[in-house]
């Protein structure tokens, strides 16, 4: 099992070459399988088109090369109608919100796991709606469906059931802890999908007091005033 990061960015050699043909750039998600289809590779000839690996034509991921036969098990996009049609799908596992199939959004998915044999999703790490700065797991086997809004999860009795959010002593809000480099990027992405979104219901402060009217459009200060309030998260799952 290996998760996204720790193979977005490796280098991809052919074995019968003993070459590096390219770097891993992306994940290619097939949603109804569950599944990495593709591996999208890039190279120093990228601005001639997007090349992809058929996940079926991996030999192996390991810690420091993902390995196929040769150069010739890559292929363009328009070469593949599947591939095509996937990337036109736009899944995009990281930064999508989590939906409960009761109706509770609990999160926001920060990094996927998948099995390095079978390219299978076998879980996924969210960050939870109520403390961003906690992250909890939903098995494989618990997901309903990978949209491109949100995924769907079976929601698990008290394993979603909303907690109260312990409260700083001063300023009545949340303390935040140091972010790592990983959240840092996941942050920056969340917030550039944010910008120009419109708040679909009003965000309260610690208080109750509305902090972030409905109706609101997101701008750069919007998004620092829902950071100085810890309501980072709650911003990201009220917008439209």
């Amino acid at each position: 099992m290996k998760k996204s990061q720790e193979i977005i960015g490796l280098p991809v050699f052919s074995i019968i070459d003993g070459a590096k043909i390219g770097q891993v750039k992306d994940l290619v998600i097939n949603p109804d399988e569950g599944k990495v289809d593709f591996i999208m590779v890039a190279n120093s000839s990228w601005y001639e088109g997007a090349r992809v690996l058929p996940f079926k034509n991996v030999v192996g991921i390991g810690e420091h090369a993902v390995t196929t036969e040769s150069q010739a098990m890559l292929l363009g996009i328009d070469a593949s109608e599947e591939a095509k049609r996937l990337l036109e799908r736009n899944i995009q596992i990281k930064g999508t919100r989590v939906l409960t199939n009761k109706g509770n959004l609990i999160g926001v998915i920060s990094e996927f796991e998948i099995d390095t044999e079978t390219g299978v999703l076998s879980r996924l790490e969210y960050k939870t709606a109520q403390d961003e700065m906690k992250t909890e797991i939903i098995e494989a086997e618990d997901v309903l469906t990978y949209g491109t809004e949100v995924v769907v999860v079976r929601e698990k009795g008290s394993s979603y059931v909303k907690k109260d959010v312990p409260r700083a002593e001063t300023e009545g809000e949340v303390k935040e802890t140091p972010m790592s480099e990983g959240a840092l990027f996941f942050r920056e992405r969340q917030k550039a999908f944010l910008l120009g979104k419109k708040v679909i219901q009003d965000i309260k402060d610690s208080q109750g007091e509305v902090l972030i009217p409905a109706g609101t459009v997101v701008n750069e200060e919007i998004i620092a005033l829902a950071e100085a309030h810890n309501k980072f998260v709650e911003l990201s799952q009220c917008v439209k």
